[in-house]
């Protein structure tokens, strides 16, 4: 089995026990957030203060 990240398929990480899953990553301006909590209370300071 090739251990070589660059040519890893789902059946040899299967089989290695690593399981691919995906995320949700929010952009707000620049920042990237996991939280999508995190990421709106960004956005309300962002358009507070464009509108203060």
């Amino acid at each position: 089995m090739n251990h070589d990240k660059k040519n890893m398929t789902d059946t040899s990480l299967k089989k290695l026990g690593v399981m691919r899953v995906s995320t949700d990553v929010y952009h707000v301006g620049t920042y990237k957030y996991n939280n999508q909590t995190d990421a709106l209370a960004e956005a309300k300071r962002a358009a507070d203060r464009k509108a203060g």
